[in-house]
């Protein structure tokens, strides 16, 4: 990845690196989330705070440099399925995350 790189160009990439994208097109199907949270849950579980669709257009090396997650919080980039996170997300501003994982 470089700060260049576009969200759909990394999920089809990672895509294609672990043999997922088995037809053409089959990439967009999955979208690439920006997952804010925390270890700490069950076992050591990541607890979601945020997670967010990243555009497919958006760069997600400069998303990283110029939007920081509060203190105590990290960041992490997810590929998910588009179908699942709009569902979740669906109807949400931005500023507003989803319960993860859906009930």
């Amino acid at each position: 990845a470089t700060p260049r790189s576009t969200a759909r160009q990394l999920v089809r990439e990672a895509l294609e690196r672990y043999g997922l994208a088995a037809e053409e097109g089959t990439w967009g199907e999955y979208v690439l989330c920006d997952v804010v949270g925390r270890p700490g849950g069950p076992g050591g579980a990541w607890q979601v705070e945020h997670l967010r669709p990243v555009g497919d257009g958006e760069r997600p090396l400069v998303l990283q440099d110029v939007w920081k997650p509060k203190t105590g919080c990290s960041r992490r980039f997810e590929i998910r399925r588009r179908q699942e996170v709009e569902r979740v997300c669906g109807g949400e501003d931005a500023e507003t995350p989803g319960e993860w994982p859906p009930p």
